[in-house]
């Protein structure tokens, strides 16, 4: 029976397998119209030659991939898709949309064979415990992904936290020295590499291609996501439609980021001894106990039973 169940999973898995891997209509017909203009021979050894020289790789694993995410894309819907957009976007665009839901595809499939293989490896567990293992290991191939894309974004906020009251030092001084505004922003672009560099780079390729100075720093803000950059692109709108002078609501805003960086320093220093307290109680303790005591416990197990 088991035998069966494992026979009929297989040919799912292969069914579907090739449903979204194999050509659409589109690609047959596009396949049949090829086939009909025949190349000479010698010009198809020469194409069949080039192709087979290609890595594999490239010649079945790229094909593969890159069908797997039209699919996918076809099928999810537009919501989802400008979420997982935005998420992107604020982890710095590691990969399309299309790649991650082909990404999350593909651990979803290789965690539930993983539950299948060890539901029915295991002859002593019920249908009950076959389906929760089958559950667990398939919710773990979903959220991975996004553990994952999550961790990037909160490492690529940390870094700009961090970077950004050395950025605004000097871009003040930038534009203190006499450079307008898109240039200083320039200049800190290609003397900083980090993520804030990245986004500053993309705030000037906007810039060059004619989108307005406002509009951009919204969009800046809008990729980052972060307090503290909303705030500078809040005050920098502010000053640009007030007419005041940019020098000096960059030095303000230089000195409370300043200001918050050392409000986190010491907030981590604050939560440190809470931190130390579970590794101290769970390891250092319990072997400064045995270093005391142990010498004490054997002396006195000999004592009593010497006594006995």
């Amino acid at each position: 029976m088991e035998r069966l169940i494992l026979l009929i999973i297989f040919c799912a898995v292969a069914i579907l397998s090739q449903g979204l891997l194999g050509p659409s209509a589109r690609e047959r017909i596009a396949l049949r119209r090829a086939v009909t203009i025949r190349p000479g021979r010698q010009d198809a050894l020469a194409l069949e030659d080039q192709e087979l020289s290609l890595p594999f790789s490239q010649r079945v694993v790229a094909p593969a991939m890159t069908s797997l995410r039209t699919k996918v894309l076809r099928y999810t819907p537009v919501g989802m898709r400008r979420r997982a957009e935005e998420k992107l976007v604020r982890a710095g665009r590691p990969m399309e949309v299309g790649a991650l839901f082909s990404l999350r595809a593909l651990m979803i499939a290789g965690f539930l064979v993983i539950g299948l293989f060890f539901g029915f490896a295991l002859a002593s567990w019920g249908p009950l415990k076959r389906s929760l293992a089958v559950g667990v290991c398939t919710g773990i191939g979903l959220i991975l992904p996004d553990i994952w894309l999550a961790g990037r974004i909160s490492r690529r906020k940390s870094a700009i936290q961090v970077a950004l009251p050395d950025v605004l030092d000097l871009l003040t001084i930038s534009v203190e020295a006499g450079l307008g505004f898109d240039a200083a922003i320039q200049k800190v672009a290609e003397k900083f590499r980090g993520p804030l560099g990245e986004e500053f780079q993309e705030y000037v390729k906007e810039v060059k291609l004619g989108r307005p100075r406002v509009d951009a720093l919204r969009g800046l803000s809008r990729r980052v996501d972060l307090e503290e950059i909303r705030t500078f692109v809040a005050a920098l709108i502010q000053a640009e439609q007030l007419g005041v002078s940019l020098a000096h609501v960059l030095r303000v805003q230089a000195e409370q980021m300043r200001y918050r960086r050392k409000q986190r320093a010491q907030e981590r220093a604050m939560k440190m001894p809470v931190k130390i307290i579970f590794p101290l109680v769970i390891f250092i303790l319990p072997t400064i106990f045995i270093v005391l005591f142990a010498p004490m416990a054997v002396q006195l197990m000999g004592i009593m039973s010497g006594v006995k």
